[in-house]
Formats: C-alpha cells, structure tokens, sequence
C-alpha cells in the first residue's frame, strides 16, 4: 500500500532513487484517478452547463494536471537515478520515435545493484531508509 501513495508523497523530491513499483504505481494510480474524475465530472455536470461552470472545471482539471505531471516527472527522474543516469535524460522522452523507447526501456529495467552517485539501493532491505522514514513522518 505504501508504494501507491509514496510517488504523491515525494512529488517535489527530485533527488534520490526510485524503484519500478514506485513508479508504476504512480502510473496506475494517475490513470485510475484520472478515469474516476472524468466519470465524476461527466456524471456531476450534464451536456450544458454554464460558462462559469465550464471554466471552473477547466481550471480544477489543469490544476490537477499540473500536479500530476510534476509527481511524474519526479518520480521518473529518480527512475532515472536508479540506473545511475541524470535526470537530464528524461528530455529524451519528447525525441520522436525512438526518445520514448529509451525512457520506457529505463522506466521498465532493474536500476543498478548497490548504492550508485544518487543513493543507495531502495530495493536493499538493509540500506539506510532515513530518506525514505523521512517522506512519511
């Protein structure tokens, strides 16, 4: 449970490592929540509504957006700490074609095993989980 939660949790820490759950589970919580909302917004609010109405939802929803796509972007820059890369490398995600394949092979590969210039293994049950303890005290 705590790995659906920790991605949101750390979504101004762009330091540190992150393991496959952690951000995959951002991933599937991104799109669950996401569906839910629009299916609240599509149920709450009929076909025609008001303009007042419509900007307030186009606010909420990009507020919402914004958010998200920071705890994203963090989670995968520390993705990115985990194989010992800069979290520079995340830019080659908007290359066409092939920037993508490279950051989901990243995002889909075991990072490096002990502690590399980023931190130490997350996935180590024995490293020092200060940074982790930290994010939910």
């Amino acid at each position: 449970m705590k790995y659906l939660w920790m991605p949101w949790r750390r979504a101004f820490d762009f330091s540190g490592r992150s393991t496959r759950r952690e951000y995959w589970s951002y991933v599937g919580t991104f799109y669950a929540g996401l569906f839910a909302y629009l299916l609240l917004v599509g149920a709450l609010f009929p076909d025609e509504i008001g303009e007042k109405t419509s900007q307030a939802i186009g606010a909420v929803t990009l507020l919402l957006f914004l958010f998200s796509a920071l705890v994203g972007l963090a989670a995968g820059v520390r993705r990115l700490h985990d194989h010992d890369k800069t979290g520079w490398f995340i830019l080659l995600a908007a290359v066409p074609a092939i920037g993508w394949l490279f950051f989901l092979f990243m995002m889909l590969t075991p990072g490096t095993d002990g502690p590399n210039s980023y931190g130490s293994n997350p996935r180590d049950p024995h490293a020092d989980m200060s940074e982790v303890a930290g994010v939910f005290s």
